[in-house]
């Protein structure tokens, strides 16, 4: 408050007192300029008595009135003080009038109401993420009882990469299927705003290395793509030089594959070996596949016993390539 403001206050004097101590009440009251002008060590070092003392004659002796503007709005209030310490606190901090006081009650009401509100919304956000990583938790569980295509892990990779959780609409429904199969498989959580044409997708951190483990296992169980077919390997068995007795290798040697063959699990193959010059030897492989094609023929040229045929091709210098 300004020093120079004019301060409003009285002084009511009670309990008969003697002219020395209206006089000390007097002087302890005066307040001029912003200020008292008689502190109350002064008072009691003029009047040789102890601030106790001082105080309690004050109280026995006199009440105050304070006129004072309200805190909020310019509505005179009286308030009652007992010291030059109270007076000066009330300065500096108005006290409210009732419809003030009213309104600040109100309004604390209404902000207790909106924080209870956004505790209430973050505990439900809270619950349903929580449902929602336990359902994702429980679908990576059952994750490896499932199956997914391979460009479909691909697709939600590159979804996971490039992409934000909240997409178009026209996006979402371009690539429906990929965003449904997941969420069959409660891999992802899909949140529809046609309204505002948007779709929120949420997944789990673990989706993303979930997939690539399946794309991993997916390509070493496929057969890859510039591996070339094979009808026949055939080559040649050197004999070995130091060859000293049964614990020794007959033919021995080094064999360079100058193109990448895939082996299929679960193939039958014939194989061969044919004597050469200087003991050495030819060996073939061959699937039985290429040998024995299903035709159409009389009853009276069906194929002999399969063991006839895989010798009599064997037997045939044509099917010889050394």
């Amino acid at each position: 408050m300004d020093n120079t403001q004019e301060i409003n206050y009285s002084v009511i004097i009670k309990n008969n007192p003697d002219k020395e101590t209206l006089y000390l009440v007097n002087s302890y009251w005066s307040y001029k300029k912003g200020e008292f002008e008689n502190k109350p060590k002064q008072l009691s070092n003029n009047y040789n008595i102890s601030l106790h003392d001082l105080f309690l004659t004050i109280k026995e002796y006199s009440d105050v009135c304070l006129e004072c503007n309200c805190g909020a709005c310019n509505e005179i209030l009286k308030q009652e003080v007992t010291s030059q310490t109270h007076f000066l606190s009330t300065l500096r901090n108005l006290p409210l009038c009732e419809e003030c006081i009213d309104k600040q009650r109100l309004k604390q009401d209404e902000e207790n109401k909106r924080l209870i509100e956004i505790r209430r919304k973050e505990h439900e956000l809270a619950e349903i993420k929580y449902q929602q990583q336990t359902a994702f938790n429980s679908a990576i569980e059952r994750y490896k009882e499932t199956r997914i295509h391979e460009d479909e892990a691909r697709f939600m990779i590159h979804f996971i990469n490039t992409c934000p959780n909240r997409i178009s609409l026209s996006y979402y429904n371009e690539n429906y299927l990929n965003f449904y199969k997941l969420k069959l498989l409660e891999l992802i959580h899909i949140e529809e705003n046609f309204a505002n044409e948007y779709v929120v997708i949420s997944y789990p951190e673990e989706l993303k290395d979930l997939l690539l483990c399946e794309i991993k296992q997916e390509s070493l169980a496929s057969k890859p793509t510039n591996a070339n077919t094979w009808s026949r390997l055939s080559f040649l068995l050197e004999k070995n030089k130091t060859y000293r007795n049964i614990h020794t290798p007959r033919f021995s040697g080094t064999l360079l594959i100058k193109e990448d063959v895939y082996l299929e699990k679960g193939t039958k193959c014939l194989y061969g070996v044919w004597d050469r010059d200087h003991d050495d030897a030819w060996l073939t492989l061959t699937p039985t596949s290429d040998i024995i094609v299903a035709k159409n023929k009389p009853i009276h040229k069906e194929p002999e016993h399969i063991a006839n045929i895989l010798n009599r091709f064997l037997d045939n210098p044509e099917n010889r390539d050394y």
